[in-house]
């Protein structure tokens, strides 16, 4: 695995502890299978926009995040548009968004 990789994933993780709930035998009400998977859940669909929106702040391209996310560019941009929507209507999720932000600002951006 190389670094970009590393900060990938860790961009995504981060996201994952800010908007689940820890179970009482202590795992996660969300995981990373969920994420990457299909489900229209609003809980996951909201967490999907927060993984495109951190990691199009840490300098993924959107080609990259559609690649991980298993989903096509144009899913990526309309997931990026629910975010902004997201940010303007729910307190919730700007508060788990300036959580991750505050977990991902070491995070340098990728530049070649």
């Amino acid at each position: 695995m190389n670094d970009k990789e590393k900060e990938l994933w860790r961009v995504i993780d981060n996201v994952i502890k800010c908007c689940a709930i820890t179970n009482t035998d202590g795992t996660l009400s969300i995981t990373r299978e969920e994420i990457l998977g299909k489900s229209r859940a609003e809980n996951l669909v909201m967490t999907r926009c927060m993984v495109v929106e951190q990691m199009i702040h840490a300098g993924f391209s959107v080609t990259t995040t559609a690649q991980v996310l298993n989903r096509t560019v144009q899913a990526v941009r309309h997931l990026e548009k629910l975010a902004f929507n997201y940010l303007k209507t729910s307190r919730v999720y700007r508060l788990a968004t300036a959580q991750a932000t505050l977990l991902n600002k070491d995070v340098e951006p990728i530049c070649i």
